[in-house]
């Protein structure tokens, strides 16, 4: 099990919980997954980025170049697709305010807070952290 870093998704039974968890299993289904561990913890616990690289067709564009003018957060320039920036893109994830992470998370929360998209649809949804 991979725990992706500077994330934090709901967990089971807590509100878009499931819809995470489905999210990435979509993102990462049929695809070809590259870790870069960032560190182990307790009993073999990996902590790190998760990148779904895209597979495509011969001729098929996997550049990941934005040709609608809307974007490609959590999309590498060669169509790679990595899972946490994707998550909290979606409004499925919080980036994680306990421990490191990066200012390009703490920017895609803003951004799906201020379009209310996921779970940022709810007046005040409770971080994973503080939910039991």
């Amino acid at each position: 099990m991979v725990y992706l870093w500077g994330i934090q998704a709901p967990r089971p039974g807590q509100p878009f919980g499931a819809a995470a968890t489905e999210a990435a299993g979509r993102i990462c289904g049929g695809k070809r997954l590259h870790v870069a561990a960032r560190r182990a913890g307790p009993e073999g616990r990996i902590t790190g980025s998760v990148v779904a690289e895209e597979t495509g067709s011969p001729g098929e564009d996997t550049t990941g170049k934005d040709t609608t003018g809307k974007g490609n957060a959590g999309k590498g320039s060669s169509g790679n697709q990595d899972v946490g920036r994707a998550l909290i893109r979606l409004g499925l994830a919080w980036q994680d305010q306990r421990g490191p992470s990066s200012a390009q998370l703490r920017s895609l929360e803003q951004e799906a807070r201020r379009e209310e998209v996921g779970l940022w649809q709810q007046e005040a949804p409770t971080p994973p952290w503080a939910w039991r």
